[in-house]
């Protein structure tokens, strides 16, 4: 489903944004809780709720709002929702994180990121799928968290050392933390391993990796 901009509740969550960037706190809370309190069907409550998350002064009603937010998305039966998926899980994800639930914000990070394919191109969905790779990073869960990877490749681009590079940068770069995922980089990982095309000290720690 796509946002009418003639839509009642979309105008009042506009107007909402609008006193948000001015500083308006209160006036942009008011007006998401109006655009809640008319909405008349499932997209309309969907919109307010996510809005309405937003500014809540207490880490509880963000959550609260985010998750009234997916519920409501999960009764609309249309494919075009599907692209909201990922945004929606990181947002109860990071609810949860704030709120020092480490475990059940991994849960929905890692839902966030097994939706990422329904994501648009472009800066929207780069900016959300970079929002859902630090995520799973904080919560301690992608087998490439640590700084080791990192700090490989920062080598291989300052030695510009392109063979390692082009093996291991598509799938590092579109690393999310899902299984599919760390397989990819795992496979990559385990390529460069068996060429045997490494120095001494960086073949010991790409074999390492792949273990």
């Amino acid at each position: 489903m796509q946002f009418d901009p003639d839509n009642k509740v979309v105008k009042l969550c506009a107007q909402g944004m609008q006193a948000e960037a001015e500083g308006k706190t209160d006036v942009a809370h008011s007006l998401f809780q109006q655009a809640w309190d008319i909405a008349e069907n499932d997209f309309e409550a969907f919109t307010a709720a996510h809005y309405l998350a937003r500014n809540q002064k207490d880490p509880k009603d963000v959550l609260k709002w985010n998750v009234v937010a997916l519920k409501r998305a999960n009764t609309i039966k249309d494919d075009s929702m599907k692209a909201h998926y990922p945004s929606l899980y990181l947002n109860v994800g990071k609810s949860y994180e704030t709120l020092n639930d480490l475990k059940e914000a991994n849960i929905y990070y890692q839902l966030a990121a097994d939706h990422s394919t329904f994501l648009p191109p472009g800066k929207y969905g780069d900016m959300i799928r970079m929002g859902i790779g630090e995520a799973l990073k904080r919560t301690g869960t992608t087998k490439f968290s640590n700084d080791i990877l990192d700090d490989l490749i920062s080598k291989w681009c300052e030695q510009k050392e392109l063979r390692p590079l082009s093996l291991i940068l598509p799938a590092y770069i579109s690393n999310l933390g899902t299984e599919n995922d760390l397989n990819k980089l795992t496979s990559a990982l385990s390529y460069l391993s068996v060429t045997r095309y490494l120095d001494e000290e960086l073949q010991r720690i790409v074999d390492e990796l792949v273990v």
